[in-house]
């Protein structure tokens, strides 16, 4: 058996999630003529996938070795946009807020790739982050660590 990626179902799933107050885009919801989106977490463009590698489960390392594809999922959630900086306070206790409400649905989700994988939470910074069209929000990037399992 060969190694085969989850990475479109796992990013389907995600996509998929319903979170309260925050719409999802599809790693094909980033478009060249994207609109100004406030509460919006996408796979982020310019960083997607990181730290891509199996991790060999055996001293076997042909197509039966049992090994896991481990990566990191590097996704961008933006709350409000920057501007009055008495707002500030606020805005990032709003996006904090999301986050958390993010991170719960993404790691409470017990279906991804029918068990075949693992998502676990990974470094989350906030700060001012650009969107696809250059506008600046409060928000934050979220890493999401996958571990596939493979031939087991």
């Amino acid at each position: 058996m060969a190694i085969s990626s989850l990475l479109t179902t796992i990013t389907d799933e995600i996509s998929a999630l319903s979170i309260s107050g925050v719409t999802i885009k599809d790693y094909d919801g980033i478009v060249a003529n994207w609109a100004s989106t406030p509460y919006v977490l996408y796979l982020n463009p310019e960083n997607p996938l990181t730290g891509f590698s199996p991790d060999y489960k055996s001293f076997l390392h042909g197509a039966l070795a049992q090994v896991d594809l481990n990566y990191t999922l590097n996704y961008r959630f933006l709350g409000t946009q920057v501007g009055n900086l008495g707002n500030t306070a606020v805005a990032y206790s709003d996006v904090v807020n999301k986050v958390v409400l993010i991170i719960n649905a993404a790691i409470t989700n017990h279906s991804y790739a029918s068990g075949k994988a693992s998502v676990e939470l990974g470094a989350v910074t906030f700060g001012p982050r650009t969107d696809p069209a250059g506008n600046s929000y409060h928000g934050a990037d979220i890493a999401l660590t996958v571990s596939e399992m493979q031939n087991t």
